[in-house]
């Protein structure tokens, strides 16, 4: 008798579970829609946030990635006289600045030509090439003073004059002369700076006092101004998935307690 009730109580059980587990395969989740949404984006477009233009880099089913490049940072640096520059492919010395009294600020860039592997000599503060023009050794060489050397080998050195607002190729970049003083030189150059916005599934984004809510659909990122009727759908959603997981525990808890409530009717007794 124990056994034959056990048995329709474990029917009921099972009957329960698989009714909760036949409820979650019939019916269909609600997703969320929106219809007319004031901005629709794919990868590649251009989307105005806040009056700065972003590019759409990515787009996922719910993930984009916007890039806005700032043009408006500007480096600077200082050089001094007989500092040492890149220009192009050439090194270039800086010449003697201006006095504070001159009418022009301009300064002279003077090419480093590079003197190679000779022996060199200091005669009266001046640098000598020393050449040996026998290959006797025991002959005496003769000195050839440095700059005409260089000049002999490479030609004249390429100068540049330089004033405020001129524009040079400096270490690959176009930079600005900005100011000149007795003792520095100041140049600047744009140094644009890309910003990164990622926005997921349901991020808020405010755009001149606007607030949009982020959507996506078929790899399109979906902006839209009604806030509250996509938090509606979306604790629609919520409520949903809580019953779905409700049926779930019916089901498995259901199952086991069937098996649990015929493995102790079906026991062997000892008396």
């Amino acid at each position: 008798m124990q056994r034959r009730t056990a048995a329709i109580y474990a029917a009921l059980l099972l009957l329960l579970a698989a009714g909760s587990y036949a409820t979650i395969g019939a019916v269909e989740a609600p997703v969320i829609t929106i219809t007319n949404p004031e901005y629709s984006y794919v990868s590649g477009d251009q989307a105005t946030l806040n009056n700065k233009v972003y590019t759409v880099s990515a787009v996922t089913s719910d993930f984009a990635e916007l890039e806005w490049i700032d043009a408006s940072i500007v480096k600077t640096e200082t050089w001094e006289a007989d500092d040492k520059i890149k220009i192009g492919e050439s090194d270039f010395l800086i010449g003697p600045l201006p006095p504070v009294d001159s009418m022009t600020s301009k300064f002279v860039l003077t090419e480093v030509r590079p003197i190679g592997d000779v022996d060199t000599v200091t005669v009266n503060s001046e640098t000598y090439v020393i050449i040996q023009t026998d290959s006797n050794t025991s002959s005496e060489p003769s000195l050839l003073l440095k700059e005409d050397y260089l000049t002999d080998k490479y030609g004249p050195a390429t100068q540049i004059e330089l004033s405020i607002g001129d524009i040079i190729e400096y270490d690959s970049k176009p930079t600005l002369i900005a100011d000149i003083s007795d003792q520095t030189i100041t140049v600047s150059w744009s140094s644009p700076k890309t910003n990164t916005l990622a926005i997921s599934e349901g991020d808020i984004i405010d755009s001149n006092g606007i607030s949009y809510v982020a959507h996506f659909e078929n790899y399109m990122l979906h902006l839209s101004s009604d806030v509250d009727d996509y938090e509606r759908q979306s604790s629609v959603i919520e409520k949903f998935y809580e019953r779905i997981n409700g049926l779930w525990g019916i089901s498995i808890l259901g199952s086991l307690a069937s098996i649990l409530l015929l493995s102790m009717a079906y026991l062997s007794s000892r008396y």
